[in-house]
C-alpha cells in the first residue's frame, strides 16, 4: 500500500518545479535578450554619425549583453551536478577548482554589467533632465564630446569598483564568504545609494516636464528614456536590493530561492527589454510599407522633435542601417 505524500515533500516537489521553471524561463529570456541587443549593437555600430544619446544608448545595449551572456552562464553552472560548486555556498574558503572560479568570474562580471547598466541609465536620465529644464545653457555649454567621455569613466568606474571587490576578497579575505559578502555589501551600497536616488529623481524630473509640454506631443525618445528606467526600477530593482532583503529579514532557504530565482528573471527581463521597446516606440503603426529595422530604432532614437501629421524622413544612411 503506498502511503500519502506529506505536505513538507509536495513543498518541496512545488519548490523544485518553481525553481526549475523560473530558470528556463531566464535562461530563454537571456538568451532572446542577447540576440535582441546584439542586433541593436550591430544596427548602432554601422551608423556613420552617432549622436550623444545613440552613443549611451550603444554602450547601454553592450552592458545589457554582457549581463545576459553571464547570467546565462550562471545558470548554466549552478544546473550542473557538480560538487566543486558547492563550496561556494559555504562559510569556509572555497576550493580553488575551474568550476569554482569560473562560477565566481562569471558572477562577478555580471555584476560589473548590471553596476554599468544602472549607471549609464542615470547619465542618459540626468543629461536629457538637465536639457529639458535648461536648454539653452545645456546646448551651448555642452562639450561636443560628452558622452564618450561620460561612458568611459562610468565603464572605468564600474570595472574599478568591482576589481577592488574582488582584489580585497582574494588577497586579504581568501575568498572567506562572510568576509567577501560584506565587502560587497559595501560597495553595492555605495553604488545603489548614488546612481539609484539620481535616475529616480531626474526620470521623475523629466516625466514632469514632458507631462506638462501641451505644444507639440512627446518625443519618441523622452518616451523610450522614461519607459527604460521604469522597467528597470521595476524589474532589476530586486536583484540589486536582494541581499539587503535576506541580511535583514533572515527569511527561510525556500523563500530565499524563490526571491533569487524571481530577481534573475526580472533582471533578465530589464536587460532583454530595451529592443524591444525601441521597436515598440519607433514602429509608424500608420505606414502601409514595410520598414527596416534600422529605420525603426532611428526613429525612436532620434532626438528632433517630431511634428503632427508628419513622418519622420528617411536618409539613405537610415536605410542602410
Amino acid at each position: 500500500m503506498t502511503s500519502a505524500p506529506s505536505p513538507s515533500s509536495s513543498r518541496l516537489d512545488a519548490m523544485t518545479w518553481a525553481y526549475f521553471t523560473l530558470i528556463f524561463l531566464t535562461m530563454v529570456t537571456s538568451v532572446c535578450g542577447a540576440v535582441g541587443n546584439s542586433v541593436v549593437i550591430w544596427l548602432l555600430s554601422c551608423r556613420s554619425q552617432h549622436t550623444p544619446f545613440t552613443v549611451y544608448m550603444l554602450n547601454l545595449a553592450v552592458a545589457d549583453l554582457l549581463f545576459l551572456l553571464c547570467m546565462a552562464a550562471v545558470l548554466s553552472l549552478e544546473t550542473q551536478p557538480h560538487p566543486e560548486l558547492d563550496s561556494i555556498s559555504n562559510d569556509a574558503t572555497p576550493d580553488f577548482t575551474p568550476y569554482a572560479i569560473a562560477y565566481e568570474a562569471m558572477w562577478r562580471v555580471k555584476y560589473f554589467a548590471y553596476t554599468t547598466g544602472l549607471s549609464l541609465l542615470t547619465a542618459i536620465s540626468t543629461q536629457r533632465c538637465l536639457s529639458v529644464l535648461c536648454p539653452i545653457w545645456y546646448k551651448c555649454h555642452q562639450p561636443q564630446h560628452l558622452s564618450t567621455i561620460v561612458t568611459a569613466l562610468l565603464w572605468a568606474l564600474s570595472f574599478s569598483m568591482n576589481m577592488l571587490a574582488s582584489y580585497f576578497c582574494t588577497t586579504y579575505l581568501h575568498f572567506h564568504k562572510q568576509h567577501c559578502f560584506k565587502v560587497d555589501m559595501a560597495i553595492g551600497t555605495l553604488i545603489l545609494g548614488v546612481f539609484m536616488p539620481v535616475m529616480a529623481i531626474s526620470s521623475a524630473i523629466l516625466f514632469v516636464q514632458v507631462r506638462k509640454s501641451i505644444v507639440q506631443r512627446p518625443r519618441r525618445l523622452y518616451v523610450v528614456i522614461l519607459t527604460t528606467v521604469f522597467v528597470f526600477l521595476v524589474c532589476s530593482l530586486p536583484l540589486g536590493i536582494y541581499w539587503y532583503v535576506v541580511l535583514w529579514t533572515d527569511p527561510k532557504p525556500q523563500v530565499k530561492l524563490l526571491w533569487l530565482c524571481v530577481s534573475r528573471f526580472s533582471s533578465s527581463v530589464s536587460s532583454s527589454a530595451n529592443p524591444v521597446i525601441y521597436f515598440l516606440v519607433g514602429n509608424q503603426r500608420h505606414r502601409k510599407l514595410k520598414e527596416s529595422m534600422g529605420a525603426i530604432l532611428n526613429r525612436a532614437l532620434q532626438e528632433e522633435p517630431e511634428l503632427e501629421g508628419r513622418e519622420t524622413p528617411s536618409t539613405g544612411i537610415q536605410e542602410r542601417i
